[in-house]
């Protein structure tokens, strides 16, 4: 206070404060764990002291017998928690409402069975995982038309891994038939490589018809006009088909299945046993050469591929189908059951190529067979009659026959490399 006794009592009085404008800090010191623990031993009070860093900071107390949950009973090969699908209307308007979806942006079909409540929320999740976004799928099924669309996205929903299995069935498919196509045309592959690739094609779109004919599908709310035909769509598409609403598999259906895919994959190897023999007769036409596989006849070849699709195809690509599926249900990492499916269907790819070309009945032309060929050239070193010659030489070509069917017969080849003994007879002179 200033000017009290320096000019009076008029003086002007003048008040001076300061004043502290910055801001207040207030510290904050965070609690320390005051239970549990091993760091200290006893000796001393120190809050616990933590956990002694023994495991990686994990609280035991959470957990029961000291078990921090990273490790779980079983390994790669524990058995998998099966968790039914949920099909209650309000989780799958919060799984579209994470996605920022409406049913104006679901397809025709899959939008009445979501006003049905027949969609559960895992199928949801799975279209919008591949649908939703820019994917590859999307793409490629937005280009095919409506019929085929319907069925791919269903197909989809029921094994979310049926787009890879088709691209890898192709491409497994088609570079197992090349290699199988070098070994019996060897150094004639390179004047007929034509003819391998017509039949490496051919084999590879009958497996991927096959595959998809045989996969699980969802359809929901489809009618026909016809009681036959509504009866033939509520058959699963392959024996071990898992039910599901609206679709209900018994054991006659599943039977009454096998045999209606039977016939219809039959007729689709007729139509493509059709197409490559006709495209493989005018292929040989413009050959000057003599083939090192014989050609069998278009009708021969269409009936042929009809009954090895209807019913060998048909019967392994069933039991690989029910076999995929006990593996996913099975086997809690999904490593490990793609591994155990990828050998699987590998497997049933080389068991596949070995058998086709005798149910299309074509042989290797015994004029380009190698062994046949070497035992023409092989000098003759025996003293024996022409008769046992010729039947060594057709007895080989017997052998060259058989090994098309995967038997491997090494004797009568080790028979022709070896010379002929001369049989030596010794008369026993009687002393008189």
């Amino acid at each position: 206070m200033k000017g009290g006794k320096q000019y009076g009592s008029f003086g002007a009085v003048t008040l001076e404060r300061k004043v502290d404008l910055s801001k207040g800090r207030k510290k904050i010191t965070p609690e320390l764990a005051t239970g549990g623990g091993g760091g200290d031993i006893g000796k001393r009070i120190g809050h616990g002291g933590g956990d002694g860093g023994d495991d990686d900071g994990d609280d035991d107390d959470y957990f029961d017998d000291f078990d921090d949950g990273e490790e779980e009973e079983g390994g790669l090969f524990r058995r998998r928690i099966v968790i039914q699908e949920l099909f209650n209307r309000e989780f799958v308007d919060a799984v579209m409402q994470e996605w920022c979806k409406t049913m104006s942006n679901l397809p025709a079909g899959l939008h009445q069975a979501y006003e049905m409540g027949l969609v559960s929320s895992a199928q949801m999740v799975r279209y919008l995982a591949i649908f939703a976004r820019p994917t590859h799928s999307r793409s490629f099924s937005r280009a095919l038309p409506g019929w085929l669309s319907r069925g791919l996205v269903g197909r989809t929903l029921a094994d979310p891994s049926f787009p890879h299995k088709i691209a890898f069935e192709f491409m497994a498919t088609f570079f197992s038939s090349v290699w199988w196509e070098m070994n019996i045309r060897k150094e004639r592959f390179e004047h007929e490589w034509d003819l391998a690739v017509v039949n490496a094609l051919t084999a590879s779109c009958c497996n991927v018809m096959v595959l998809g004919l045989l996969a699980p599908c969802r359809s929901y709310g489809s009618t026909s006009r016809f009681d036959f035909q509504n009866a033939i769509e509520k058959l699963p598409n392959n024996m071990f088909e898992k039910s599901y609403p609206l679709r209900e598999f018994d054991l006659q259906k599943r039977i009454s299945a096998f045999f209606y895919k039977a016939a219809e994959l039959s007729l689709v190897g007729v139509v493509a046993g059709s197409i490559q023999g006709g495209l493989s007769k005018a292929l040989s036409a413009r050959k000057e050469r003599r083939l090192s596989v014989t050609i069998p006849s278009v009708s021969t070849n269409a009936l042929g591929y009809g009954a090895f699709l209807g019913l060998y195809a048909n019967l392994r690509y069933q039991l690989l189908s029910g076999l995929d599926q006990y593996m996913i249900r099975r086997f809690d990492v999904l490593g490990v059951a793609i591994f155990f499916s990828t050998a699987l269907r590998l497997t049933n790819i080389q068991i596949g190529e070995s058998s086709r070309r005798t149910w299309l009945g074509e042989e290797a032309d015994p004029q380009y067979s190698d062994r046949l060929l070497r035992a023409y050239k092989r000098p003759v070193e025996v003293a024996g009659d022409q008769q046992d010659s010729r039947w060594f030489i057709s007895k080989d070509a017997i052998v060259s026959g058989l090994g098309l069917l995967g038997i491997k017969q090494g004797g009568t080849e080790a028979a022709l490399s070896k010379p002929r003994r001369k049989r030596v007879v010794r008369k026993k002179v009687a002393s008189s």
